[in-house]
């Protein structure tokens, strides 16, 4: 069942400019902005990720290294 009770149709890719269109004005009509604004990625969450990223590695080769010698 679809979102609006009745059975949704199988989703494909428009094949024209004028069905694209049509998706547009639909998305408009519901209220779904088409082209939503770029998020503005925190700069904390990839430093913090890259700082992990190294610990984990630094770890797994520090266990290698133990083990081989």
């Amino acid at each position: 069942m679809g979102p609006d009770g009745g059975t949704m149709s199988q989703i494909r890719d428009p094949e024209t400019i004028e069905e694209e269109l049509e998706l547009f004005a639909e998305a408009v009509r519901l209220g779904i902005d088409p082209f939503p604004p770029r998020r503005v990625r925190g700069r904390i969450l990839r430093l913090s990720l890259g700082w992990f990223m190294i610990i984990i590695m630094l770890s797994w080769v520090s266990q290698f290294l133990y083990r081989a010698l």
